[in-house]
């Protein structure tokens, strides 16, 4: 065989694969009318930080529903937090022809000329979860990093509260690395509520990496070194589990309403928090509305490409979510979004639009919308549309 025919044959092998992948990952719908003006069926490219973790896998997972639900395919593919291999798959989706971007930076400034190269093609961006620096994005959605530390630390305060309890002592802070933006906003804002009390001696530790296994063996030296501390807040998932299996490990976790109880606020509320919530070793739970972040994500784009930016909400108002209140802006000032989707798996999650309301801000140059977090307690967990609530049904 030439070397000529046998580089055809391996651009054809490689042209399949391309294929297999491409039907690996979109998701096909019919469309369904939901939207005023021409219908039309549209392909969106979806970038999540990563599809390892159960968090993003049900994200996408309730992105696709929603595309099938709403008519239009969607492309999602895993950058595993790599910069570069973001900047890639959305060059490649560009290739493919998507009509839009919903795109969770892998970081805030190492992806905005792609992100601009492809705005200026005519193709609009969503940011979720994360946020670009560059004013081309149409929308930001997601919660504010500083509100659910803030909410994580009252939350324990309030349950101390409840059950009488002098607040005086150490309350251990626990979060994540020194560079994430993320870490450090959860922590200034946990910091920033503790401060209110002159009783609370706040200790912070930063995790790098998130690392459960360091916050584990970080709380085990802090009960070693001064005594069980009076509460414990801890800024993500992994070193939420860390926080408690420490206090495990010490042998100073004990239920609320016992004497000793240390009182536990966290961060994200993963399916074994739930039982740790039900042993009574934590007391209340912060948890985003990632299931809305790449559906709202796409009725922007949506409402975008039909109707022009006066679709999008600006800066300076409440968006609300009120079945009964045709979408848009209305009389008293606000804005209202209801989505709608079917039940996939025995789940609407469309009947709990939990993430509103929601304030529109301003963030490096362009709209963010602000979504509310969720306060998860023992009492609700089990109820509430999470997203541990649906890892079962939807990654069974």
């Amino acid at each position: 065989m030439s070397k000529k025919r046998k580089k055809v044959g391996i651009s054809f092998y490689m042209l399949v694969i391309a294929a297999v992948i491409i039907g690996v990952f979109v998701t096909l719908g019919t469309p369904n009318g939901v939207y005023s003006g021409e219908k039309k069926s549209y392909f969106w490219g979806n970038s999540p930080f990563e599809q390892m973790c159960d968090w993003y896998r049900v994200l996408v997972r309730a992105a696709n529903y929603y595309a099938l639900d709403h008519g239009n395919r969607i492309i999602s593919l895993n950058p595993n937090m790599i910069v570069e291999a973001q900047i890639r798959d959305i060059r490649y989706m560009v290739a493919l022809g998507v009509d839009g971007l919903l795109i969770c930076p892998t970081s805030a400034t190492g992806i905005v000329g792609t992100l601009e190269w492809a705005v200026d093609k005519g193709i609009p961006v969503v940011t979720y979860d994360a946020d670009a620096d560059t004013p081309k994005v149409l929308i930001n959605i997601r919660v504010s990093n500083k509100k659910i530390g803030e909410l994580a630390a009252q939350g324990m305060i309030n349950a101390m509260k409840a059950d009488r309890v002098k607040l005086k002592g150490k309350v251990l802070l626990v979060s994540g690395s020194t560079t994430n933006i993320a870490a450090i906003e959860r922590r200034d804002g946990a910091k920033a509520v503790l401060d209110k009390y002159p009783g609370i001696e706040t200790v912070v530790y930063m995790i790098e990496g998130w690392s459960t296994a360091d916050a584990k063996k970080t709380i085990v030296n802090a009960v070693s070194a001064w005594g069980p501390p009076l509460g414990v807040v801890a800024c993500n998932a992994a070193t939420a589990m860390g926080v408690i299996e420490g206090l495990k490990s010490a042998h100073v976790a004990i239920p609320r309403g016992k004497p000793g109880h240390i009182y536990v606020g966290v961060v994200d509320v993963e399916k074994p928090m739930k039982g740790f919530m039900h042993e009574g070793l934590c007391d209340v739970g912060i948890d985003q509305p990632n299931l809305f972040y790449a559906t709202l994500g796409q009725y922007f784009l949506q409402a975008y490409l039909e109707k022009g930016e006066d679709a999008i909400p600006p800066v300076g108002v409440t968006v609300t979510s009120d079945p009964n209140k045709p979408n848009g802006p209305q009389p008293d000032g606000t804005w209202n979004i209801y989505l709608t989707g079917e039940t996939h798996e025995g789940v609407n999650i469309y009947k709990y639009p939990t993430w509103a309301p929601a304030p529109v801000v301003e963030h490096y140059g362009h709209r963010w919308l602000q979504v509310r977090p969720t306060i998860v307690t023992p009492e609700n967990c089990e109820e509430l549309p999470i997203w541990s609530n649906v890892v079962d049904p939807w990654l069974k």
